[in-house]
């Protein structure tokens, strides 16, 4: 094997200042993707719902504006200025015997609910005949809507059995051709094109030789007619 293409050890070798023969320090390449990242700890700012930030909010305060402003929006009502309004109007109510204020609304209520117990017991005979009748009627118009809606689901029925038979009918006669249009179709047999040809049918009257078969080489009708062609 020669080795003329090869150059000499000296070009090869070249000087010291060629092809970086010289190296000053280890050299290292890293790519971008394999650097190091996220080598340090990051931690929540200003504003950014920090947890010393969380203890000095009153979250409560925050929720009540929010209602607010939604009520405010929705409704077009001031929430703020509702409740007082009703707070004046408890406070301005008038007095009675037993005290003044809202406070002599609460006696009235209790003797209210007194007097409505005393009362539901003289009624419950009565409430419980009523009560009777009244479920009487209702079942008697259960039953009645009940027979109705049967009926109703009857007829539905038949109208639909009817339909689909006249669908099956129509699709029967349709898909019958000699009783679909039968006053529309033509059944006669179309002219070609060349019916009236001048150079048509000119063989029909001559004679036609019957083809034989002959199971014979030397007697068949390809035979003879070869040898009455090419020998005679």
């Amino acid at each position: 094997m020669t080795t003329a293409h090869r150059p000499t050890w000296a070009p090869a070798r070249g000087g010291e200042e060629q092809g970086g023969m010289r190296i000053f320090a280890p050299s290292k390449q890293v790519s971008a993707k394999n650097q190091a990242a996220h080598t340090k700890m990051k931690f929540r700012q200003e504003g950014q719902a920090a947890p010393h930030e969380l203890k000095s909010q009153d979250l409560k305060a925050k929720l009540e504006e929010k209602e607010r402003k939604h009520f405010q929006k929705t409704k077009g009502i001031n929430f703020e200025e509702e409740r007082k309004a009703d707070m004046e109007l408890l406070e301005a109510a008038p007095p009675d015997e037993g005290g003044g204020g809202s406070r002599a609304l609460i006696p009235n209520a209790r003797d209210a609910d007194d007097v409505d117990a005393d009362a539901s017991s003289d009624d419950s005979s009565d409430d419980d005949d009523d009560d009777s009748d009244d479920e009487a009627e209702l079942k008697a118009e259960l039953e009645r809507i009940r027979a109705e809606r049967a009926v109703e689901a009857e007829r539905r029925a038949a109208e639909e059995e009817a339909k689909r038979q006249e669908a099956i009918r129509s699709e029967v006669l349709g898909g019958n051709p000699l009783m679909a249009g039968a006053g529309e179709v033509d059944f006669g047999v179309k002219r070609r094109w060349d019916e009236d040809v001048v150079f048509k049918n000119q063989t029909r009257g001559e004679a036609k030789a019957a083809r034989r078969f002959i199971n014979d080489t030397v007697r068949s009708d390809f035979h003879k007619k070869f040898l009455e062609r090419y020998i005679r």
